[in-house]
């Protein structure tokens, strides 16, 4: 895809929630800044596969956007299907370690160095699906080059560095397996706020 198509494509996703400071975050209040569960978690319990439902939103400066997408992450692969506002599907994303593509609603395909450069224009930072999954999973000792803290229930609810604040502010349980839902992470004037609506399928050890 060429740098045009890539900006057209762009603008569409980001008119599609684009938005002043307060807007894109209306659909995660109330906000809750406490865990939203009474029970211990066990820190030992890893999530290996999960199909869920969720909702974004994110502020740079003083615009943003949201949506909401559909998440299935099986066989080490993550397929993510992001809709608009207005339930419209927008694209798909396909991450894996030797795979990664963007499909947008036309069928053209954005993939390799492309990818990365797309995540970067879209959100004014490179945030892979790695570091949610990682967070959802448990496998929290696969992030790399963060701080740890406020082990609240038995589970790591904060990690930050230098550049990064990431915040887990509710988890959700289904089929005694639990993940967290409400995720915030920040840097600067840049948040993106991570909304799980839904366990659709949800599988580990």
């Amino acid at each position: 895809m060429n740098l045009n198509s890539t900006v057209l494509f762009l603008t569409a996703l980001i008119i599609s929630g684009c938005a002043t400071l307060n807007g894109p975050f209306k659909i995660f209040r109330p906000h809750s800044s406490s865990i939203e569960m009474a029970q211990v978690l066990n820190e030992n319990q890893f999530v290996e596969e999960f199909s869920l439902k969720a909702k974004f939103a994110y502020v740079l400066d003083d615009k943003g956007g949201s949506g909401r997408f559909i998440w299935h992450y099986k066989d080490n692969q993550d397929e993510i299907d992001i809709f608009s506002p207005f339930n419209n599907q927008i694209a798909k994303i396909i991450y894996s370690e030797n795979d990664k593509r963007i499909i947008d609603m036309h069928g053209k395909i954005l993939s390799g160095n492309d990818f990365d450069q797309y995540i970067q224009s879209l959100f004014g930072k490179n945030i892979s699906p790695d570091l949610f999954r990682h967070l959802i999973t448990n496998h929290i000792e696969r992030i790399n080059n963060l701080h740890k803290d406020d082990n609240h229930l038995n589970r790591p609810i904060h990690f930050y560095d230098n550049d990064w604040n990431i915040n887990i502010n509710a988890f959700k349980t289904q089929n005694g397996f639990t993940i967290p839902s409400k995720i915030l992470i920040s840097q600067g004037t840049f948040s993106f706020n991570f909304l799980v609506e839904e366990i659709l399928d949800i599988a580990g050890k």
